[in-house]
Parts: C-alpha cells; structure tokens; sequence
C-alpha cells in the first residue's frame, strides 16, 4: 500500500461502494446469523454518509443505527445494530449535528427491550 493509499484508509476516504452480504437474511430466520438492511434503508447514501471507527462505518437514517464492514477493496455490507452497539463519542457527536434526537435512541431501546 502506497502512502496516498495509506493516507486514505486512516481517513477512511477511499471510495465506498455499497454491497448486500448475500449471507444476511431478513429478521428472524431461523438458523441463520446477520440481518439484512430493511428494505426502507438507503444503503448506498447510509455508506456514504457514515463514520469510520476501527475497521467499521457507523451511520444514521435519524432513527435507526447502522454498520457496516468491509468485505473486499473499497467494497461494503451493512446492517442494523442497536445503539449499544454504536460508539457513545459517535452517538453524542451525531446528536450535536442533529442527525438524530435522543428521544429517538430512547424509542429505539424502548422497542427493542419489549
């Protein structure tokens, strides 16, 4: 990997390209790990949006949380998590831009512990 490459994959810059994980089956199938994105969200624009943490892309729709994961050169999947799952620092920095409000995390845990 050359220095400009290098410089791209520590700011995550390099070109994002969005990929359904064909091992990723809709919620619940039985036997199956991974959860496919709900047909409502825009993979591609989630992608392009997100925040590069780790090895990981974090984004928001301002109501659900996602990640994403790199499976190939500039190639990558993604799925829904719970807001645990999201880095705090990320969460409070998006709630200071205003892509999402507490009280919609506070519904999503809501929903999720029922």
């Amino acid at each position: 990997m050359d220095d400009a490459e290098q410089a791209q994959e520590a700011t995550g810059s390099r070109e994002l390209t969005y990929e359904p994980n064909p091992k990723h089956k809709p919620i619940p199938t039985p036997g199956r790990h991974g959860s496919i994105c709900p047909p409502h969200a825009d993979g591609p624009r989630l992608l392009a949006q997100s925040d590069l943490v780790g090895k990981k892309r974090y984004a928001t729709d301002g109501e659900s949380a996602y990640c994403a994961q790199q499976h190939g050169a500039g190639r990558w999947h993604g799925y829904p998590v719970d807001w645990d799952e999201v880095p705090p620092t990320l969460v409070q920095r998006w709630v200071a831009e205003d892509k999402v409000e507490r009280k919609e995390i506070r519904r999503a845990k809501r929903r999720r512990d029922r």
